[in-house]
């Protein structure tokens, strides 16, 4: 009997002596991140009329058919532009793929008039892509300038400066041609004082220049009717996590 009493006496006090159960930490849960490309300073696929875009020249609108059109071929509309006044970039990849829609006669003539419109399709008419803008009359523009050739360059304060003006025969006739059914994908990459600008993934021109470091973006067109299919802004020295 005493033996009993003595177990169950050591069992009391091995019982107060241990106490509770050490509380037991989950292991840390740690979040990593996967690269996932350029980082998206700005997109738009056209879907629907955005707050963001504001108007200075031309004729604007949203087509049913998902694109940016710009209707008006007035020659007095020297440089149709549209743009984004936030957020203002310094250094970025912009981006659009569009089609230039000529305003010509069904049948064209030997006439003066008919062979200056021929003159412009070949020469002269384009669309494309405006940045580092501050203001109406500052800014830099890459676009067609033609079916043979492009225009990279700057307008400082109301006057046009070429920077590039590449021209081959077969520069872009190789290619496709003005028409409702061909596209072109224009690409300018501005990193610091470096310009490079794309047709279609080519190369077309590349300079330094550091007139304008900093600035809003959009679309532009030169005397012409034309459609944008897409706008994107990515900064490739960034990448975007999740």
């Amino acid at each position: 009997m005493k033996r009993i009493i003595l177990m169950l006496f050591l069992a009391l006090i091995y019982v107060a002596c241990s106490g509770p159960e050490p509380e037991v930490t989950p292991p840390e849960t740690i979040v990593t991140t996967q690269e996932t490309g350029p980082k998206t300073i700005f997109r738009d696929n056209f879907n629907e009329r955005k707050n963001e875009w504001q108007q200075l020249t031309g004729i604007w609108k949203l087509g049913q058919n998902g694109f940016f059109m710009q209707t008006s071929a007035d020659p007095r509309h020297l440089n149709a532009i549209i743009y984004v006044d936030h957020p203002q970039v310094a250094d970025g990849t912009y981006e659009t793929y569009l089609r230039v829609v000529p305003d010509l006669p069904s049948t064209l003539t030997a006439s003066e008039q008919d062979q200056k419109l021929l003159y412009n399709v070949r020469y002269i008419i384009g669309g494309g892509i405006v940045f580092r803008m501050q203001d109406r009359n500052n800014f830099y523009m890459f676009r067609l300038a033609g079916e043979e050739g492009a225009v990279l360059g700057k307008m400082v304060n109301g006057q046009w400066v070429d920077l590039a003006n590449p021209r081959s025969a077969n520069f872009l006739t190789d290619r496709v041609k003005f028409s409702g059914n061909n596209w072109y994908r224009l690409k300018v990459d501005a990193y610091g004082n470096s310009i490079k600008c794309y047709i279609n993934d080519s190369v077309v021109a590349s300079v330094m220049d550091n007139t304008f470091t900093l600035g809003r973006f959009g679309l532009v067109t030169f005397k012409t009717r034309a459609d944008f299919d897409f706008m994107s802004v990515t900064d490739k020295t960034a990448l975007e996590t999740k």
